[in-house]
């Protein structure tokens, strides 16, 4: 590994603030706080690494023993800086490094994993360490975190057209616990604006009225990035909401070919 191999992953132009408009907002906020610290007040900026030399590097060393080739990295890396200390924790993108063998798959044993992907217990990166003998593999097969998405979104859809058929715009047939009802959705209120008056200043509000949902058993209204989330999982548009459900009869369910 090249000496100044940590100038190169690290030493790179840092990206646009990060939280740059919320901090603006709090700024021009005359009815906020008198004080703000440097990060709530301007933001702050991460770090933009060019993580390509040590992709590169490590699959450079396929075939090699990984403890050889991580002295070589700490050599060049030092852990006890703290930007340095980074570049060590993006090795794992790279390369599993706790990996067993289970019913003839590859499982990955380490922390170091991916939220999106917890639902696979296989090896997600393109390199991993061979459990029986220590040396660096390829992972044959590797597929890339968006392939991974995509599958994983695929079966989501064909779960819940198993579960949801659309008769029109304002009927919806579901399968809840087993049972199915069908539902009547209707359109949630437009966001607007309203003046309010507050220590004797005009302001303006961005109000969403709620509505009930029967289905979910609670409150919910446009913003709302989770409800949003699940009224298009439920009903296949994010500003729906259920004002109203039944349970179907038998004749019903073999009249839609439900089962």
């Amino acid at each position: 590994m090249r000496e100044d191999m940590y100038k190169v992953i690290v030493e790179r132009p840092r990206r646009g603030k990060d939280g740059y408009a919320n901090a603006k907002r709090l700024r021009d906020d005359w009815d906020g706080p008198m004080h703000l610290g440097a990060r709530a007040g301007y933001g702050s900026r991460s770090l933009n690494e060019n993580l390509a030399p040590l992709r590169r590097y490590l699959h450079a060393q396929i075939g090699r023993p990984w403890n050889k080739v991580f002295s070589e990295i700490c050599a060049g890396i030092d852990r006890r800086n703290t930007v340095q200390q980074h570049i060590h924790q993006h090795i794992h993108d790279f390369i599993a490094i706790h990996v067993d063998v289970r019913d003839g798959q590859l499982v990955d044993l380490g922390e170091q994993r991916r939220s999106f992907l917890r639902f696979d217990p296989g090896v997600y990166q393109e390199l991993y360490v061979d459990p029986r003998t220590g040396l660096i593999r390829l992972n044959r097969d590797y597929r890339s975190w968006r392939r991974h998405l995509a599958e994983r979104r695929q079966r989501e859809q064909t779960e819940t057209a198993g579960r949801r058929r659309i008769v029109d715009e304002r009927t919806v047939l579901l399968l809840l616990d087993e049972v199915w009802y069908r539902v009547e959705v209707a359109r949630l209120p437009e966001a607007r604006f309203v003046q309010r008056v507050v220590d004797g200043n005009a302001c303006r509000e961005l109000v969403a009225e709620a509505r009930y949902d029967v289905v979910r058993r609670r409150n919910v209204s446009r913003g709302d990035k989770g409800s949003e989330q699940q009224s298009n999982r439920l009903y296949g548009s994010a500003d729906l909401y259920a004002v109203s459900k039944r349970q179907m009869a038998s004749r019903d369910i073999r009249a839609y070919r439900l089962r």
